[in-house]
């Protein structure tokens, strides 16, 4: 059931219907059927929601049986290789897939290619992120500014910043942690 989720994480968000109207663009008559279950919301006016609520989709889709915590064994996660790419993920967290852990966040832990791009192209997504170099260092590029993260340091960065780093070493691998809330893999 939908609508109970949906109310539920509105009203946890201090909005009225009027609000989430305004923010979706949808009426308040239909999120209230909705929120009721009188009617079934198409997968646009879903995506309008979650993006107004600032959850992912599947908040709304879950079974409610999420577990209160996940092992997840060094030689059992989940890896992430990107095309055109040197970096490699690998999830220390559940992914925001996991329906039944449903997690909050998610933390990736990287390792990236001697001279070496993160991404051919800039990285922008809806999370707030920290990245934390534990080997190595990074030029970070921030839309047109320019960061060296050496190891130990981190650097915190808001949702839709575009991103990217770069490994400058002629022979070592940069290895971090990053930390994204909410998750978005």
């Amino acid at each position: 059931m939908l609508g109970p989720k949906i109310r539920e994480t509105r009203q946890a968000k201090g909005m009225t219907l009027n609000d989430l109207s305004e923010k979706t663009q949808l009426t308040a008559s239909y999120l209230s059927q909705l929120e009721r279950n009188i009617i079934e919301p198409s997968l646009s006016s879903l995506r309008k929601i979650s993006l107004a609520l600032e959850v992912p989709i599947y908040t709304f889709l879950s079974n409610g049986s999420n577990k209160d915590h996940v092992l997840i064994q060094a030689d059992r996660r989940k890896m992430l290789d990107l095309p055109n790419s040197s970096i490699t993920y690998e999830f220390l967290t559940p992914m925001a897939s996991d329906k039944e852990a449903q997690p909050k966040m998610e933390i990736i832990y990287y390792q990236l290619e001697p001279k070496s791009w993160s991404s051919e192209d800039y990285i922008v997504h809806a999370a707030d992120e920290c990245i934390f170099i534990l080997q190595g260092m990074i030029e970070l590029y921030l839309g047109e500014e320019k960061y060296t993260v050496k190891q130990g340091d981190s650097i915190y960065i808001r949702e839709n910043i575009p991103h990217r780093f770069y490994n400058p070493l002629e022979d070592q691998k940069v290895i971090g942690i990053s930390t994204i809330c909410p998750p978005i893999y």
